[in-house]
């Protein structure tokens, strides 16, 4: 019985991998032995096989299927992109005129896309576009100022940019020790009284 079992697996196995058209006899020889083959020459039996299973192929997905959301999300852009320090018309004290300008950036800067920030100080570009939110700008004049961010693509052009933030620095300086606008500097010494002059009367 085994053995009928196992002949009839290698007959279903080998029907596998003929082709779909291929039909299967099985006859049997005259010592008794079951022969299955795809010739019907030999008046065998047509057997009626199960039909084959198919698995279809697995769905790759490309590395590429992300493209068009990235490029949805560069297109819409960035929801804000501002100066968030410092404020606008704020007053900043600091006599070696450094000056920390921080940016804020919604949905967060995209720096896999090779999106950067690039500053600018009074309409002029500040240093090389970076991923840093913040900056510091050095040694800058007494009076007013104004700071912007933009974002640059990898490209190297400007997608967005932010307003422009004006701000005022006070330094001390010689001239003003209290600043330019000072009115409590103390008033000048009084002038001196001339000297008594001395008497010509003789004894």
């Amino acid at each position: 019985m085994k053995g009928k079992a196992g002949i009839l697996f290698a007959a279903l196995l080998w029907a596998a991998a003929s082709p779909a058209w291929a039909a299967v006899y099985k006859t049997v020889d005259e010592q008794g032995n079951v022969v299955y083959t795809d010739d019907p020459a030999g008046h065998g039996e047509p057997l009626k096989l199960p039909p084959l299973s198919t698995v279809p192929p697995p769905k790759y997905r490309s590395s590429t299927a992300s493209a068009p959301r990235e490029k949805a999300a560069v297109a819409a852009g960035y929801e804000t992109v501002q100066i968030v320090a410092p404020q606008a018309d704020e007053t900043l004290r600091d006599n070696t005129g450094n000056v920390v300008v921080k940016a804020l950036v919604q949905p967060p800067l995209n720096v896999a896309a090779g999106d950067r920030l690039q500053y600018f100080l009074d309409d002029q570009p500040v240093g090389e576009p970076s991923v840093a939110t913040q900056t510091l700008l050095p040694n800058l004049d007494r009076g007013a100022h104004s700071v912007a961010v933009a974002i640059v693509a990898a490209s190297g052009s400007q997608t967005q940019r932010s307003n422009s933030v004006r701000f005022y620095l006070h330094r001390q300086s010689i001239n003003f020790p209290r600043g330019p606008q000072s009115t409590n500097a103390p008033p000048p010494p009084a002038p001196k009284p001339p000297p008594a002059p001395k008497s010509t009367l003789s004894r």
